[in-house]
């Protein structure tokens, strides 16, 4: 799924819930990506990982 900077907060509060699970989302940059996981409430050590794919975007799987 790709999101946009002005949708990144609603997404996440979304996704919130009692049991956390792995989820995938492209960004158009790295800055954007940085700036969705420092979100409320922001990823821990461990719950993140990213990937540059073929096409240029960033790849990135977070624990929420």
């Amino acid at each position: 799924m790709t999101v946009t900077t002005s949708d990144a907060q609603t997404l996440k509060n979304a996704l919130r819930s009692g049991v956390k699970t792995w989820h995938t989302l492209s960004f158009s940059t790295m800055d954007e990506a940085v700036n969705f996981i420092n979100l409320d409430p922001p990823q821990q050590a461990g719950e993140v990982c990213f990937s540059f794919s073929p096409n240029g975007r960033i790849e990135l799987m977070y624990f929420l």
